[in-house]
């Protein structure tokens, strides 16, 4: 892209561009600014909440269900319509390869298509049927609700939430990841673009730090759904709770991976790699922590060391490459630091391990697939979430051993089982402390399948009905049918 970017927010108005303090947006492939993005400010979110709360109270809190679901929907078209200009921004903003950008528009439009759907499907609960009085459950939006995204995967997160909350009837205002925000914006364009009232859908930037503690502590925000880091899920749950508004949080993972004894390497090797490198490691659900049976170690990371070193790592916009950068320069200079810890601590490298100098690709932020062996439980490698393509291979004996080990974390995001045993297959998948386990297959993501994690992972779910309750509040509503009754202080 040869034109500097430049977005403001997205509000009341449409798409701004307004006077303020704008954070420079560098592309990760070459290190050139891309652009800029405003961080909006306390006035300017006030604008825009503002905006939002008039569109909910004007047009989308009344409006029929079946209405919202087909602006959803035409939102879904428009986003299709519009897929190769969302992934061009997603491979410049983020370094995704083009065929994971093109996925990730594909599902986002897969999201609008499934919520606006349900949005005339929600139902409430009539309670026990007393003869002398009417008693139901109703459930209503919070008005205007807040989702904060990281910078790994904009399309998909903006959409699961954005998608959501419409479907719910609440107004929504997403802070896009600063670092790489422009797909966020084109993203809420595309819904004013498709007929979705102003106000409805909005957009603003900045760091957590600032615009996210504005925002989640805003009393005009009903609800906050974030994704991001544990770090970040505890800032913003103190934020919000100081306001006493509830959060929805699906935070980081070191995702514990289980190959037994009979597992078919031939398909769980380059699976779980995969798992690892896909959008260059920067996943939460990515299976960082292998356990292997001590059968199948030397020849697991024999083939693992063969898989990871195909991969084509280079520019994100070639159709050959496999894996682009990693987002940020700090974020590259992190992992080449924490991959050193961890060789220090008795890790050794099998494969990679290397930054972009050392593969000749320039001042780009890339850090080569790489896969650790010789890790043990107290090595950096198996503790830490590096959010970088980094596989570290442990051993085990029995699956008593390995259930202990995978559990012995503080958090509990995802895992994955491979093998042929059902027994012990069923035995794990009921003990592991994750919100999701995949079994003989990773990553398999649909708006139908539920996610969320446990412990440190956070709370609360994303997708189905459940990813519609979070942004509904429960009502119950009690009507005395009764046409003659004794009164209280009744002479």
């Amino acid at each position: 892209m040869a034109e500097r970017l430049r977005s403001g927010l997205v509000g009341p108005r449409g798409a701004e561009v307004p006077l303020g303090h704008y954070l420079p947006v560098h592309n990760p492939t070459d290190g050139r600014i891309l652009g800029e993005v405003l961080e909006a400010d306390a006035s300017q979110l006030d604008d825009v909440v503002d905006g939002a709360q008039a569109a909910y109270s004007g047009v989308w809190r009344d409006m029929p269900p079946e209405q919202r679901g087909a602006l959803l929907r035409a939102w879904a078209d428009s986003v299709s319509a519009h897929a190769q200009e969302l992934v061009e921004l997603e491979t410049a903003d983020v370094g995704h390869p083009t065929r994971d950008a093109t996925a990730d528009a594909q599902r986002a439009a897969q999201w609008l298509t499934y919520f606006g759907g349900m949005a005339d499907k929600l139902e409430s609960h009539v309670y026990a049927n007393y003869p002398d009085r009417l008693a139901y459950e109703v459930r209503e939006p919070y008005g205007v609700v807040a989702g904060i995204i990281p910078f790994n995967a904009n399309l998909v997160l903006a959409s699961i939430k954005a998608s959501a909350a419409l479907a719910a009837g609440n107004c929504f205002v997403l802070k896009a990841p600063e670092v790489s925000p422009f797909s966020s914006y084109r993203f809420a364009e595309l819904a004013r673009e498709a007929g979705l009232p102003p106000g409805v859908m909005n957009v603003v930037s900045g760091r957590g730090a600032a615009t996210g503690k504005l925002l989640s502590e805003h009393v005009g925000i009903g609800m906050v759904s974030f994704t991001g880091s544990t770090a970040g899920g505890r800032a913003v749950a103190a934020q919000a709770g100081g306001a006493i508004k509830p959060v929805t949080m699906e935070l980081g993972g070191k995702n514990a991976v289980i190959v037994l004894a009979d597992a078919d390497l031939d398909v769980a090797v380059p699976s779980i790699l995969h798992s690892n490198f896909v959008k260059s490691g920067q996943s939460c659900v990515a299976g960082s922590r292998v356990f292997v049976h001590e059968s199948l170690h030397e020849r697991f990371c024999e083939m693992a060391k063969r898989v990871a070193d195909t991969v084509v790592m280079g520019d994100p916009r070639d159709p050959r490459t496999h894996m682009g950068p990693l987002v940020t320069r700090t974020q590259r200079d992190r992992v080449a630091s924490l991959v050193a810890d961890a060789v220090d601590q008795g890790a050794t490298i099998i494969s990679g391990g290397y930054a972009s100098e050392e593969a000749d690709l320039g001042s780009g932020n890339y850090f080569a697939p790489t896969v650790l062996a010789d890790v043990t439980d107290d090595n950096i490698a198996a503790r830490e979430e590096f959010f970088a393509p980094v596989a570290s291979v442990l051993s085990f004996r029995d699956i008593d051993e390995v259930l202990y080990r995978s559990n012995n974390t503080g958090m509990g995001l995802a895992a994955q089982v491979w093998g042929n045993d059902a027994g012990a297959i069923q035995f794990l998948v009921r003990r592991l402390e994750a919100g999701t386990v995949w079994v003989n297959s990773y990553r398999s993501l649909h708006p139908t399948i539920s996610i969320g994690g446990v412990k440190d992972s956070g709370f609360g779910r994303e997708n189905r009905f459940a990813g519609v309750d979070a942004f509904l509040r429960p009502k119950s509503v009690v009507w005395d049918l009764t046409t003659n009754r004794s009164l209280p202080y009744a002479g």
